[in-house]
């Protein structure tokens, strides 16, 4: 079983903005424009050419790509392009009007870390700042140079910061929205939406997927004789073996109180059953209470042609009806094209397992 799906940026490579780029591009290039169009025409003005027209280079792209975006259509210059005049207004700045030229390489900077990927933008950054740095050498002197550089790596220090904990928190908000708090399995809302794209794909490549739904027996008595903490102790733990047991792309849903569904994609009914079996065998002989065994019953249900989400889950429902009904601590195969599928003999509603 996979672990809950998080958002980009538990990592300091990922691009923890991806979902906002557009809009965050969007503002920042409005202000960009609104900013630096006076100081293009100043400086062209005040026969500062070069200085300018690099500046008035940033406020273009800027303003088209904002333009495009507002029209809701990709941008059609890239922002890795803007390094390029940021670069020589930075220097000319500097050659021009000395430290405070280097002032201009702050916002610079933040802007790579808020239009970039994250990757691109460290580069962007270290280019910025290391080019600044040097010709800041040049022009104002080591000392006022080595404060400039303390102060920027600083800068991008914070900015890596905050990002992070940005990304930390986006993770921890949506495993919220999609797991359950006590058991860390999938929740109903995210097993919608997970069955929804395996009936797709099954649609349109024919890949095969089963479910199976799991019931822990005679759960009303845990919770009655030991205590509901005990009997949530049960479901962390059948949850844990269940999730050492499967695969990676394995997912697992809690639909409610004891009741749980196990999505198995690329799996046929057959092989189904025999992780249904393997899961059951090994919640019957692992020490969940002491004195007490602790059984569940499963039904298995491959998806088939047509067949709608609602169906496909009543299919798996009754199989574990019959389990239960039977005799508890068993596996029943449901699927309703069994006869169908290649490799599995036995009938449809047989049952697997033993009573107890």
């Amino acid at each position: 079983m996979s672990d809950p799906e998080t958002a980009p940026g538990g990592e300091s490579g990922r691009d923890i903005l991806a979902a906002y780029r557009e809009r965050i591009v969007r503002l920042m290039a409005i202000a960009g424009v609104i900013f630096l169009a006076p100081f293009a025409v100043n400086d062209l003005v005040q026969g500062r050419y070069l200085l300018g027209g690099a500046i008035l280079m940033v406020v273009l792209i800027l303003g088209v790509d904002a333009i495009a975006i507002q029209k809701k259509k990709r941008a059609p210059l890239p922002f890795g392009l803007l390094l390029i005049p940021m670069a020589a207004s930075i220097v000319l700045s500097l050659k021009e009007q000395g430290f405070y030229g280097a002032l201009w390489t702050y916002p610079a900077v933040l802007f790579c870390y808020f239009v970039l990927p994250r990757r691109a933008a460290n580069v962007g950054s270290l280019t910025l700042s290391v080019l600044a740095a040097g010709v800041a050498y040049i022009y104002v002197g080591p000392e006022i140079t080595a404060r400039f550089v303390v102060t920027l790596a600083l800068t991008v220090v914070i900015i890596n910061i905050i990002l992070n904990i940005i990304g930390q928190l986006q993770q921890e908000l949506v495993g919220q929205a999609l797991t359950d708090p006590l058991t860390g399995a999938y929740n109903r809302r995210q097993m919608d939406i997970s069955l929804t794209e395996a009936i797709e794909r099954n649609r349109r490549t024919g890949a095969p997927v089963s479910i199976l739904a799991l019931d822990i027996d005679h759960f009303k008595r845990v919770n009655d004789d030991f205590g509901h903490h005990v009997g949530d102790k049960v479901l962390k733990g059948m949850v844990t073996l269940i999730k050492n047991r499967s695969r990676k792309l394995d997912r697992l849903f809690r639909m409610g109180g004891e009741e749980f569904l196990l999505l198995l994609p690329d799996t046929r009914a057959n092989a189904a059953v025999k992780q249904a079996e393997a899961l059951r065998k090994l919640m019957s002989e692992t020490a969940l209470i002491e004195q007490r065994p602790v059984t569940i019953s499963i039904g298995v249900a491959e998806y088939w042609s047509e067949q709608t989400q609602e169906e496909w889950m009543q299919t798996a429902d009754d199989a574990l009806y019959q389990a239960k009904n039977q005799g508890r601590n068993m596996v029943v195969c449901g699927s309703a094209d069994t006869e169908s599928i290649p490799g599995l003999s036995e009938s449809p509603g047989k049952k697997y397992g033993r009573a107890g």
